[in-house]
């Protein structure tokens, strides 16, 4: 949809589908985020650099509507309300992210494994979807080897907390998994 290190003369809002973003750097590919449908694609990014820092790619079939950032950028000069809910969404994301950081780096493998299932369960709207990305690259995100988190999505299967088949996920077990999420 969009490629790390392009001009940013747009801001992007995801009108249908998933889409993960990513960053490239050292030629590692990290997901640092998963988005669904009604939800701004970067816009934390969109008024910082005049390039893009990082890239979205489809998960699903996916339409996106472009605005103009200068065309945004009038909106939040003449409409206070609007410019105050950017302002209130832009300090969601970023809350989030840095909750998100901070609630990973404090889990276990299985706790941050079982974190991410969960909230691409809540993303996918679904309890069975399709890994957005390759095990090497769920691995490089979590901060965790390959092996570990082969082991552990194999531990899940084994135990009947989900069904995994190639990138295909179903949670089986939302209970157990949110409590592995929580306390580990």
């Amino acid at each position: 949809m969009v490629k790390q290190g392009f001009a940013a003369s747009h801001i992007l809002f995801l009108e249908k589908g998933v889409v993960k973003l990513n960053v490239e750097n050292r030629g590692k590919v990290t997901t640092f985020k998963i988005v669904n449908e009604g939800n701004f694609i970067g816009i934390m990014c969109s008024f910082v650099n005049k390039k893009l820092d990082f890239s979205a790619v489809a998960v699903t079939e996916a339409s996106v509507f472009l605005m103009g950032r200068e065309v945004m950028e009038k909106f939040i000069r003449e409409n206070g309300a609007f410019a105050l809910y950017t302002v209130k969404l832009m300090s969601e994301l970023t809350n989030g992210v840095v909750h998100n950081l901070i609630n990973l780096s404090h889990k276990n493998v299985n706790g941050a494994v079982a974190t991410i299932l969960i909230d691409l369960a809540e993303v996918f709207r679904s309890p069975g979807y399709e890994l957005p990305f390759n095990r090497s690259q769920f691995a490089d995100a979590l901060g965790y080897s390959k092996e570990s988190v082969i082991n552990t999505l194999r531990e899940f299967d084994r135990d009947g907390i989900l069904e995994i088949s190639g990138k295909n996920v179903y949670v089986k077990d939302m209970d157990k998994l949110s409590s592995i999420a929580r306390n580990g």
